[in-house]
């Protein structure tokens, strides 16, 4: 899988593409890009996964785990643009049941309603 990366005002989008052929290094692309976005210091992480085909088993664990850790630390991960294929993976690999959205318009009107949340139960 390879993942780009898009550093926005209030987010961090990272957008997920099947790759052909699969390298070495892919295997790790997603998880170190999750740990920049967590430390990024920005609110939210948006997944967008409108060029994701597949989404490999240990991309759905990974995905829970900085989900819960990012909520631990007052941040929202959100995915979006999910086709009917790997919508029913993602749901059958992980654990954690995830936010997900259709659009990145989306994506940043859930992570403000999570921030506003969150600031009104502190």
């Amino acid at each position: 899988m390879e993942v780009y990366r898009e550093i926005l005002p209030e987010s961090y989008l990272l957008i997920l593409a099947d790759d052909i052929p699969a390298s070495v290094d892919d295997e790790d692309a997603l998880d170190r890009a999750l740990r920049r976005a967590s430390r990024s210091g920005k609110s939210s992480v948006w997944v967008d996964c409108s060029h994701l085909h597949h989404l490999p088993p240990d991309a759905a664990e990974l995905l829970g785990y900085y989900y819960q850790r990012l909520a631990k630390h007052g941040m929202s991960l959100v995915l979006c643009h999910l086709n009917a294929e790997v919508r029913a993976e993602l749901e059958v690999l992980s654990a954690t049941p995830l936010p997900i959205v259709e659009t990145l318009l989306d994506a940043e009107k859930y992570c403000h309603q999570e921030l506003q949340n969150r600031r009104l139960s502190a």
